[in-house]
């Protein structure tokens, strides 16, 4: 695909969508079990308290295929980024908060999702903070895609000197470096709406009926050092479009200990209006949704 593209910078649009389309078909006939749990999280987020499906057979088989193609469109969006293709173009929705971030020096705990072009857009937008973001990954799976991703960040190093990565491994006591960044007045941000691998789950109820699971460890790490918590979504918008949202931070309870729970119950409270807005675009190909009862 890198050489495609590098050797066809100029594409037609059309011959480029009929491309993705098609491989994304093949890629959504052959995954089986990420299909399944794309339309399990979907009918989650939608149904709220009633017992029923709220998207018939049909309709969810469509929208679950919208979101390979989704992804599709942002896989290549990001390759030709890397390949120097000044082609995307970006807006921000939420911009006093992303100023007060831009111009202050107080840290801040940046909670993000596996929506839109996530990855670019953090060494994009590490440069317009003008200091350093710090960003957590999970190592992927395949030791060949791996390699091929550290190849990709490394080049993003190069260009955004303010974006730095750090790896979710094993012995790598992530969360007290993390803690100490925060403590330092510096901006981390994590991806906190789906679970990976055997990291550590919150369950938090979002109706009678269903339940969702989230990665644990934003959740201590903003009850350990009470940095403000900063919803940012990534979101598609169009063809080689992206818009960075930008929320207020996280509105705790007062008069309550603030322990993890009540951040995972802040956090769900502005994921799930997000997630029933832009679910076609959410890259969970895990079952993110427990039933409440059988």
């Amino acid at each position: 695909m890198t050489w495609v593209l590098g050797a066809f910078p100029r594409m037609p649009r059309m011959i480029e969508a009929s491309l993705l389309h098609f491989f994304s078909l093949i890629v959504f006939v052959m995954a089986g079990r990420q299909r399944r749990a794309i339309r399990e999280n979907l009918t989650a987020i939608f149904a709220g308290e009633s017992c029923e499906d709220p998207l018939g057979f049909f309709e969810s088989h469509v929208n679950a295929y919208q979101v390979f193609v989704n992804f599709g469109w942002t896989y290549i969006d990001g390759l030709r980024a890397r390949l120097g293709q000044r082609v995307m173009t970006w807006d921000i929705e939420g911009r006093d908060v992303f100023e007060k971030l831009q111009g202050g020096q107080e840290a801040a705990l940046i909670l993000t999702t596996h929506t839109g072009n996530y990855d670019l857009a953090a060494a994009l937008f590490s440069d317009d903070f003008g200091r350093e973001l710090h960003t957590v990954r999970i190592p992927e799976k395949s030791g060949h895609l791996e390699a091929v991703r550290r190849r990709e960040f490394a080049a993003d190093f190069e260009e955004h000197p303010y974006f730095k990565v750090h790896y979710n491994e094993s012995q790598s006591m992530l969360g007290v470096k993390l803690a100490s960044l925060l403590n330092d007045g510096q901006l981390v941000a994590i991806q906190c709406d789906r679970i990976v691998g055997e990291v550590s789950a919150l369950e938090v109820p979002i109706s009678a009926r269903w339940k969702i699971r989230i990665p644990k460890g934003p959740m201590t790490l903003a009850a350990m050092t009470k940095s403000p918590c900063i919803p940012l979504f990534t979101v598609r918008t169009g063809y080689r479009s992206y818009r960075v949202i930008f929320q207020e931070p996280l509105e705790l309870p007062e008069g309550r200990s603030l322990r993890e729970p009540v951040y995972a119950e802040a956090w769900t409270v502005r994921l799930l209006p997000f997630l029933r807005e832009y679910g076609s675009q959410w890259f969970a190909f895990e079952e993110a949704f427990l039933p409440t009862r059988s």
